[in-house]
């Protein structure tokens, strides 16, 4: 049971990086689908479904697969700029659902989402979040909800910035009237909630010599506090005890991306990542008389470099393949390599 251990502040780093990757992918996957509404040659579209795998070429179980529907309000051009902006450009009402399976995370997130624009280009939108925790490490999954919002405007034809505020939030409980010495946690209970807030950029910018270079860049300030209880059965060795951990956290999360478009089908492009985390973990333990108190922080620097072509195989159906090669002073480098299926009417 490894989550009755004592080391707080590297397994508070992990449910956080664990949490915060799960989001990162979740805020991708909005990201993809709403980037990857391509070129059905000179005709707009409204419906758009979507189907993508990305597989870690350095960890055969790292794989994600996703699938997910958009409904645009205005027709959406693919005669405007490159095709994988297009739905940027458009800059029309929108609303969406997402599937994503994540091995690297090990959960299961279904989203929905919505944007309204307003005629001054004003727009607001509104998301829930379902992820759904896949580990077996424990009796109960850490399963969790968000349920957000986000205000932005466009500046111009080509650009926006917008603020967003998500609400966390996950509870659960396990009992065991029967436990003994061998299955042992008479009950166990963890209730998880966190607010976050941040800003999205982006902005793409047409060249002459080639289409474009489009910039993003992202900060988010997560506040979090988690806990969860467990009572153990006497045994030959110890008597009946209990086990409280809470941890308070906070983290903030920079995101910056530049990509390049040779034409309006291929880019290469580069993004780095930066993740400060601190906290307090305090265990109770009952047959103590002392909380034992750990503080922690760290900081995490991430760096990538990408290419992506668009293949147009109908009018109505396109392919993405893309390629990601991840650099990460802290865990293991990454190849990433994606594949993603349009059709589009």
């Amino acid at each position: 049971m490894n989550r009755l251990k004592t080391h707080a502040p590297k397994l508070a780093t992990k449910l956080a990086t664990k949490l915060a990757t799960a989001i990162s992918i979740s805020l991708l996957a909005f990201t993809a689908q709403a980037d990857n509404q391509q070129n059905s040659a000179s005709n707009g579209f409204h419906h758009d479904i979507s189907a993508a795998y990305i597989d870690d070429n350095d960890n055969s179980d790292n794989t994600s697969v996703l699938a997910g529907y958009r409904y645009y309000l205005n027709a959406v051009d693919t005669d405007k700029g490159p095709l994988a902006l297009n739905t940027f450009l458009a800059q029309s009402s929108n609303i969406g659902v997402n599937y994503i399976k994540s091995d690297l995370s090990e959960t299961t997130n279904y989203q929905i989402d919505g944007t309204y624009v307003f005629a001054s280009k004003w727009f607001i939108g509104a998301n829930y979040q379902q992820i759904n925790d896949d580990s077996d490490g424990w009796f109960y999954p850490y399963d969790e909800s968000l349920y957000g919002i986000n205000l932005g405007y466009y500046f111009n034809d080509t650009s926006s910035v917008s603020v967003f505020y998500q609400n966390q939030s996950g509870s659960d409980n396990y009992q065991n009237p029967n436990a003994d010495s061998q299955d042992w946690v008479m009950n166990a209970n963890f209730d998880n909630q966190a607010d976050i807030f941040g800003v999205n950029l982006q902005s793409y910018i047409p060249m002459e010599s080639f289409s474009g270079i489009n910039l993003f860049a992202s900060w988010q300030y997560r506040d979090s506090n988690n806990s969860n209880f467990s009572q153990l059965v006497a045994n030959d060795n110890d008597p009946q005890r209990a086990f409280t951990n809470t941890n308070e956290q906070t983290m903030h999360h920079l995101y910056l991306a530049a990509d390049f478009y040779i034409n309006n089908a291929w880019s290469i492009g580069a993004n780095y990542a930066w993740q400060d985390v601190g906290g307090t973990y305090v265990t109770k333990n009952s047959l103590l008389p002392d909380d034992s108190v750990n503080h922690y922080s760290d900081s995490f620097n991430h760096y990538g470099v990408n290419t992506a072509y668009w293949w147009q195989v109908s009018q109505h159906f396109s392919a993405k393949f893309s390629i990601a090669k991840q650099f990460n002073d802290e865990f293991s480098d990454s190849l990433l390599l994606g594949i993603d299926i349009n059709a589009r009417f």
